[in-house]
């Protein structure tokens, strides 16, 4: 099969703190293979600002899980991005252009106009999903991953450290399952606190709040979840997570190197911690769950969040990367999702 018409878009990482649009040919259509004409794309906020602030270790890389970046490094130039949605516009040989021409689909690949992805990798989005919300169907399952590693039962009182995009579906998938009272979201930045409040999040603490650790009067929490990006709140998730409890990691905490305290109080605390990451079930679950049920259960949610709606992220086109992925960093914008050029 060949490629549309027109130009393609593709963004880069070619420096630190720095984004282009870069313009070539619409890219050929090969075996078993989906030309995407692309409608929606996010921003993976945690990861891809590690990526635009050159935070993380040159050469390593790109990505384990995604075939495509298995053979990528981690170095500039490079694109990146994984939470992109579009129309199939061309098929390659040996693909059902009935079945697939015109669906609207979801790809695990780079901010860009037009993308071509295997056939077998391409998720259909199930109806009833609009293009715009679709495109979170990886925050939501990481959101997701996160509350099954954590595994609240009624009762216990759940901290959500970091209220970004990670941290507001978490807040949210464990108001709905858990319920609002148990769930507290610990956040610096005023308007992400009142959005963790639309989300569903019983208590809102400044970290400020928790200075006394377990002792503090909001504190001794039976499960913190970590998902800030940064260390500091991982040791306020250790100080205020009650004796025996546990602590789930869903921060990457890029190349730079940390101390945390971990004294005597820690050592008696009892407290586990967990590190989780989506790419994989854990080991006690995966007898009863695989990627495709987790995958069912995300789009689930998707739908009960509606998180174009209800995140207030922001909506620019590709072209204002830059300025989108400035915003993030200095905490304006939550998230950002960029819109394609029909």
């Amino acid at each position: 099969g060949g490629g549309g018409g027109g130009g393609r878009q593709i963004l880069e990482f070619f420096a630190e703190k720095s984004v282009r649009v870069n313009v070539s040919d619409v890219p050929e259509v090969g075996e078993g293979e989906l030309l995407l004409k692309s409608i929606r794309s996010v921003v993976s906020s945690g990861t891809e600002l590690k990526v635009f602030c050159g935070d993380f270790d040159q050469g390593s890389q790109l990505d384990t899980t995604f075939e495509d970046m298995k053979d990528a490094s981690m170095a500039y130039p490079l694109q990146y991005g994984y939470s992109l949605v579009g129309r199939v516009e061309a098929v390659g040989d040996g693909v059902d252009a009935g079945e697939w021409m015109g669906r609207l689909v979801f790809a695990f690949a780079p901010h860009g106009s037009h993308t071509v992805v295997p056939a077998d990798s391409a998720i259909v989005v199930p109806a009833g999903i609009s293009p715009e919300d679709a495109c979170y169907f990886p925050a939501v399952e990481t959101a997701l991953s996160l509350v099954q590693e954590a595994a609240p039962i009624v009762g216990e009182r759940v901290a959500v450290y970091g209220q970004g995009l990670i941290g507001l579906l978490v807040t949210a998938i464990l108001s709905g399952t858990v319920g609002s009272q148990s769930v507290v979201a610990v956040e610096l930045n005023a308007q992400r606190a009142a959005i963790a409040r639309r989300m569903g999040a019983g208590t809102v603490l400044h970290p400020n709040a928790l200075e006394l650790g377990r002792d503090a009067p909001d504190g001794d929490f039976d499960v913190s979840i970590e998902v800030s990006g940064n260390m500091r709140a991982l040791q306020s998730a250790i100080d205020s997570t009650g004796e025996s409890g546990r602590v789930i990691i869903g921060s990457w905490y890029g190349g730079k190197s940390s101390q945390l305290k971990l004294g005597l109080d820690f050592h008696r605390s009892h407290i586990e911690l967990r590190a989780s990451q989506v790419s994989k079930i854990p080991a006690h679950l995966s007898g009863r769950w695989d990627k495709d049920r987790r995958f069912l259960e995300a789009w689930r949610w998707v739908q009960i969040i509606k998180p174009s709606n209800t995140l207030g992220t922001s909506v620019v086109p590709l072209g204002e990367a830059q300025s989108a992925y400035e915003n993030l960093l200095n905490g304006n914008t939550v998230g950002a999702e960029f819109t394609y050029d029909d």
